[in-house]
């Protein structure tokens, strides 16, 4: 992976604070779907192998697929449920890393450092949300 220049990774940090809300938005649906298991007070592994593929892939693809895989699998009604949502953002990631770099290369570049700031903040919601669970808010 390239290291980006300094002013692509400014527009990345700057595009990740504009479509934040949408980001944890998604992390709330996450939250609907996945929920935690409250007994044994454990979060759902499925979130944190999301955030496990998109740390360590290189490509922006593996992502996309992990994602479809999941959705694929029979009897996991979570990731039906939610999986078009997660492959509309990261759809939107793909499309719009063109817009943030010209070169091919520093592009993949982008989408990934994108996809990695997109599952901080999905992530984070969601564990947000299971905090505020845990503390019986019932908003």
């Amino acid at each position: 992976m390239t290291v980006l220049a300094h002013h692509n990774a400014r527009k990345v940090d700057q595009y990740l604070d504009q479509h934040h809300a949408e980001f944890t938005q998604l992390g709330k649906q996450l939250f609907d779907a996945f929920d935690y298991d409250k007994k044994k007070d454990r979060i759902s592994s499925q979130i944190r192998n999301l955030q496990q593929v998109a740390c360590s892939a290189a490509r922006f693809a593996d992502i996309e697929d992990f994602v479809k895989n999941q959705m694929g699998k029979t009897g996991n009604r979570e990731w039906k449920q939610i999986g078009e949502s997660v492959l509309q953002q990261l759809s939107q990631l793909r499309t719009d890393s063109a817009t943030l770099a010209e070169d091919v290369e520093e592009q993949m570049t982008v989408r990934l450092k994108l996809a990695r700031g997109w599952v901080r903040a999905v992530v984070s919601e969601y564990l947000y949300q299971v905090a505020r669970s845990q503390m019986g808010d019932p908003s």
